[in-house]
């Protein structure tokens, strides 16, 4: 029951036991991995997406963003399953909900082109295989839209509408519309599922992205190749991991506060238990992984659902509902905001390692507010702007601030 799991949240008629859920990407590519993760804990998985024809990827396919020698975004160019559908309703999916637990969801994700009537036989054809949800996948970044497909969808309002309207006449199932972040205003085009008929939104699929370049051979990154199957050639990929995070988390906020009944799984960037709650605190009621899990393992799933657990003993909170949109009521426009606030940097002398980073960032980039004295920082109040930008170099937790009257 619910009321026995503090972690359980229902989420479109669904009842979920966490809120994890693997999206659909490699981690979900055939039923031996969505099998491995449903033991190990996992909510759900959303199977890597199925349309008429698997395709094929080219290699290599992934590329990745470091800072400071750590990975912090990953690019890939990998399309759709490579997997016949026929394998996956026949033999995958009906496996998978024998041998998973009970209580793992399984979303079905499929994807058609701008003629509704693929989207009605896709999903009817996954209702009949005994999927809990089909999420609808118009977001795919590369190479879908030079197919019409994916994004080139996921971008005009009137074709969302449209194929959530076509995917909803094919079943009984919950709609899921995964929204692409490579548009100006995400809100219409949720608006336009909504109108189609969507019983929940997933947002966001990945950034369209060009990740890299390798400056000794002048090639683009990740290094695949051209037809001739020798020239070294790239294209334009989807960023993911957490880098894209305040993306992700900027358009759950946006669809959340203009449509607060609408249910939104959050993606992007969540690697942690902080990082699930993020989301959640902005309006997402589930949460898709997928970088963290193919950087570290379906493993991660226990220490994110014991720091959430953690969390909200710390903070009394009894259920994650209690927690979703918590803090959407503080986020509000630059105009409502209190320009030039009496406040000033503070140095935390027992963290303060005198590394004078906040020293040369404030003379070049601030207010010439700080010095070193005794090898620790010292903030003059009075040319302090409280523009935060000390904190930000800070890898010591060395800065708070403080109010001046």
């Amino acid at each position: 029951m619910l009321t026995q799991n503090r972690l359980a949240i229902e989420f479109a008629g669904i009842s979920f036991k966490n809120p994890l859920i693997l999206s659909s990407a490699p981690p979900t590519m055939d039923a031996r991995h969505i099998l491995r993760a449903a033991r190990l804990g996992w909510g759900g998985a959303t199977m890597k997406t199925v349309t008429h024809e698997p395709t094929v990827d080219p290699r290599t396919r992934l590329g990745v963003l470091r800072m400071n020698g750590k990975a912090i975004g990953m690019n890939n160019i990998e399309l759709l399953t490579r997997t016949p559908l026929s394998t996956w309703t026949k033999d995958w999916l009906p496996k998978i909900k024998k041998e998973a637990p009970e209580d793992f969801v399984l979303i079905a994700s499929i994807m058609s082109g701008p003629s509704p009537e693929g989207w009605t036989e896709l999903a009817e054809t996954m209702s009949r295989t005994g999927v809990d949800a089909i999420e609808i996948n118009v977001s795919c970044p590369h190479g879908s839209p030079e197919e019409h497909m994916g994004a080139f969808i996921g971008q005009d309002p009137s074709l969302v509408e449209m194929v959530t309207r076509a995917a909803k006449k094919g079943t009984d199932l919950p709609i899921l519309v995964k929204l692409t972040p490579n548009v100006t205003d995400i809100v219409p085009i949720a608006k336009a599922a909504a109108k189609g008929g969507a019983d929940a939104i997933s947002a966001i699929n990945t950034l369209e992205s060009l990740v890299g370049i390798d400056i000794e051979t002048a090639t683009p990154l990740p290094i695949a190749y051209g037809g001739n199957r020798s020239e070294q050639l790239s294209t334009y990929g989807g960023f993911c991991g957490p880098a894209i995070r305040p993306v992700g988390l900027r358009f759950v906020s946006q669809i959340a506060k203009a449509l607060p009944e609408m249910l939104i799984s959050g993606i992007g960037g969540i690697e942690d238990w902080k990082s699930a709650i993020e989301y959640i605190m902005v309006g997402a009621r589930t949460l898709q992984v997928c970088t963290a899990v193919m950087w570290h393992g379906f493993g991660i799933i226990k220490p994110i659902t014991e720091g959430l657990i953690q969390f909200m003993d710390r903070k009394g909170y009894e259920s994650l509902e209690s927690m979703v949109g918590k803090a959407l009521p503080k986020i509000t426009s630059w105009a409502a905001l209190a320009k030039l606030p009496p406040i000033a940097a503070r140095i935390i002398r027992e963290n303060c390692t005198g590394c004078k980073k906040c020293v040369t960032a404030c003379v070049d980039g601030g207010f010439t507010a700080i010095q070193m004295r005794e090898k620790v920082a010292i903030v003059n109040p009075d040319k302090c702007d409280g523009c935060g930008l000390c904190a930000v170099v800070c890898e010591d937790n060395a800065v708070e601030f403080i109010h001046l009257d």
